[in-house]
């Protein structure tokens, strides 16, 4: 198999893995040679700085084009066509890229200039039941692995009590007290969740149809639509995404894991500390 149809098809399985709980997230693979030559896979979205959504799993011999330089992260943030992304965080590690391929529809001048083997628009194969990275296997990570190794293991094996207790005080500080006032529909599912009690289905009906419509307009402001770094767009960008994920602390009680929701508090900049038994 060569370099570009191994990263296709990690594109593809990815694609189909996230289809629907993430629909518009884009994905891309580079392979790298460094001195070994041997190839390294690195994985791209164009959400946050390698955000992964919940219910993907990435697999472990692949490192996330993000996080291994935090003026990377912060300059690249969101950016709108991945590709270009995982190009340039390999080519930030000094390494060379031999192939590149992206869920992504439209071409890229950067990339198709220094890649010799680039595959764009690599469609989803099959849909989120037969994708492998559904699966957590022992060969893939949990998305809260990828950021905080030892509080993913922490909340998976310690006392459901304390983990509980834990993730509340986490969802309390994410909802009320990181950023601007979120809408009244999501400070009732807040309050319930942090109290212990379980929101009615209306109230989350309502958070869910918020949250799609935070994604959507948080996909419209990605930076690099045209190829062309704006800070203001930037900003906004960054500010969407936050609300986003401080929804998504919510959704994922609904519909997630304690480690997915800790997971998306991390991304909405909420401090997560060593897990703890913590009183609330």
């Amino acid at each position: 198999m060569t370099d570009l149809e191994s990263a296709r098809k990690v594109v593809a399985d990815l694609a189909a893995a996230s289809s629907a709980v993430c629909p518009g997230l884009e994905w891309a693979v580079g392979v790298a040679r460094g001195v070994s030559g041997q190839p390294e896979l690195w994985i791209a979205t164009n959400e946050g700085a390698g955000y992964v959504p919940a219910g993907v799993f990435v697999p472990r011999s692949m490192p996330l084009a993000a996080r291994f330089d935090s003026t990377f992260d912060a300059r690249w943030f969101g950016w709108f066509n991945p590709a270009e992304t995982v190009l340039r965080a390999i080519q930030a590690r000094g390494d060379a890229v031999s192939a590149v391929a992206t869920s992504f529809m439209s071409r890229s001048d950067l990339v198709d200039e220094s890649v010799a083997d680039v595959a764009v628009g690599v469609p989803a194969v099959g849909g989120p039941d037969e994708a492998e990275a559904s699966q957590l296997l022992r060969s893939r990570s949990h998305r809260l692995e990828t950021v905080a190794p030892g509080l993913y293991l922490d909340l998976t094996s310690g006392d459901p009590g304390a983990v509980d207790a834990y993730v509340r005080h986490v969802t309390g500080q994410a909802v009320f007290n990181c950023g601007p006032e979120l809408s009244p529909a999501a400070q009732a599912v807040g309050r319930a969740v942090v109290a212990g009690r379980w929101p009615a289905p209306g109230e989350w009906s309502v958070l869910r149809d918020e949250y799609s419509s935070a994604r959507l307009m948080a996909g419209s402001q990605r930076p690099g639509v045209i190829g062309i770094e704006d800070p203001q767009q930037l900003v906004a960008y960054q500010r969407d995404f936050a609300e986003c994920r401080r929804l998504e602390v919510l959704i994922c009680w609904e519909s997630g894991t304690p480690a997915d929701v800790v997971y998306a508090a991390w991304c909405a900049g909420v401090p997560t500390p060593s897990f703890a038994p913590v009183n609330v």
